[in-house]
């Protein structure tokens, strides 16, 4: 199976040093004369780009530094992969298709990586570009899976978290398919189903453990919400004659889920039913995850309020080795104004916008809502931070006679990594 190696996509895109002045940077730019942006660099190892119209909106400014005006981008390590995962490369890729960076190992700088340049690429090899139910329709009569899920009823839900919700609802869901099944997995927002078509027929218990993964996040994830229930089926394709027939028979599968209440569903056709039951009567499980976010960020407080405070961000940087699964940390002011710059965990991949003292949080929930009493914590939301979603921790504190209040964010990503620790860790 033929790879490619990820530099051979980026872009030679030239570097900029982060402490020149913007007449220098300027003058680098008439050099290189076709670029509107070039890539900021401290010691070879990019911190994101900077653009020609904000340095020439910057020249009256005096004293300012190239890295004041930088933008910053997604870092991509270097690495081999095979042709058809390029395909997957689109999803790093933000709304507005901004560009990726890639560094190397040791996080030097090595090119630029455009969406445009991917999507040429993957136009050069039409099986990494096939939709899945147009595979599909080569595949008919082989041994394939078809694999098909979706949320059950979500108006409830709907008003009360929004679009946004609903999104990060499937998102949670295709994530969660991404992680179970092997092979092509597509999400229909449309539709708001999530697609696997794999050569793998998984069993009843991984549909089972799946399911009750999904259960145990949304329960940690949106603990205020009424519960909503998964619906899915597979379908052996190598008995299909064409397309017809599947939709037709998946229409059927469907329809027989209709009926089915307060309970998360799943049918194996040609084969018995496999009905998974939702538990969200047993909040314990949940409630141990959240309780442990609340313990450690307890912890967290306490050290900075034993420590001066012109060391609060070098004690927070220090926390990430014990509290890993936290993204960043911030402190906010009585008056709701970030008082710290956004201290970030550096073992982090993936680009976050440079939050800094002075930004005002003051009509926050996670600001609004924290007290000395406990900690808070958010639902799930989109952060300004990563373009991705999270939820924020928070906790007011006293030093010095005034008080503040310590703001922490956990990707979505490490919630659901610590919902399948503690799963495993639960089934010794």
């Amino acid at each position: 199976m033929k790879e490619i190696e990820l530099s051979h996509l980026a872009t030679g895109v030239p570097k900029l040093e982060q402490d020149l002045s913007v007449k220098e940077a300027l003058k680098a730019f008439e050099e290189y004369g076709i670029y509107d942006f070039l890539v900021v660099v401290k010691k070879n190892k990019p911190i994101g780009f900077v653009n020609r119209l904000d340095l020439i909106r910057a020249q009256h400014r005096e004293n300012i530094k190239v890295e004041e005006l930088v933008h910053v981008a997604m870092k991509l390590k270097n690495a081999l992969i095979r042709r058809e995962e390029v395909l997957y490369l689109l999803d790093f890729f933000n709304s507005s298709k901004s560009p990726l960076i890639l560094v190397d190992r040791k996080g030097n700088y090595l090119g630029v990586v455009f969406y445009q340049v991917v999507l040429h690429h993957i136009s050069l090899f039409k099986e990494t570009t096939i939709p899945i139910f147009q595979k599909l329709r080569s595949l008919l009569g082989q041994d394939y899976y078809f694999y098909c899920f979706y949320i059950g009823e979500i108006k409830d839900f709907l008003d009360m978290f929004g679009s946004s919700g609903k999104e990060g609802l499937q998102r949670m869901l295709y994530e969660g398919v991404k992680n179970s099944i092997q092979g092509d997995v597509s999400i229909s927002y449309e539709e708001g189903e999530v697609y696997a078509l794999s050569k793998t027929k998984v069993g009843e218990e991984h549909i089972k453990k799946f399911y009750e993964e999904f259960h145990r996040e949304f329960a940690l994830v949106y603990p205020e919400a009424k519960p909503i229930y998964l619906y899915g089926y597979c379908i052996p394709i190598k008995n299909v004659n064409n397309l017809e027939d599947f939709f037709m028979l998946s229409s059927d599968l469907k329809k027989r889920m209709k009926g089915v209440q307060e309970a998360s569903f799943f049918i194996f056709h040609g084969e018995k039913t496999s009905v998974v039951l939702c538990e969200y009567e047993k909040r314990e499980f949940i409630q141990h995850i959240r309780l442990k976010i609340k313990q450690d960020f307890e912890k967290i407080v306490e050290g900075l309020k034993g420590a001066d405070r012109d060391l609060w961000e070098v004690v927070l940087y220090d926390f990430f080795k014990m509290y890993p699964y936290f993204e960043l940390f911030y402190v906010i002011g009585e008056s709701g104004l970030q008082v710290s710059n956004n201290v970030v965990n550096p073992r982090i991949n993936y680009p976050v916008k440079a939050g800094k003292k002075g930004a005002d949080r003051s009509e926050k929930g996670y600001f609004k809502k924290a007290t000395h009493d406990d900690v808070y914590i958010t639902n799930i939301y989109i952060s300004q931070a990563t373009d991705d979603f999270c939820i924020t921790v928070s906790k007011k504190f006293s030093y010095g006679g005034k008080s503040y209040v310590l703001a922490g964010d956990i990707n979505y990503r490490e919630i659901h990594k610590l919902v399948r620790d503690y799963a495993s860790k639960a089934d010794r």
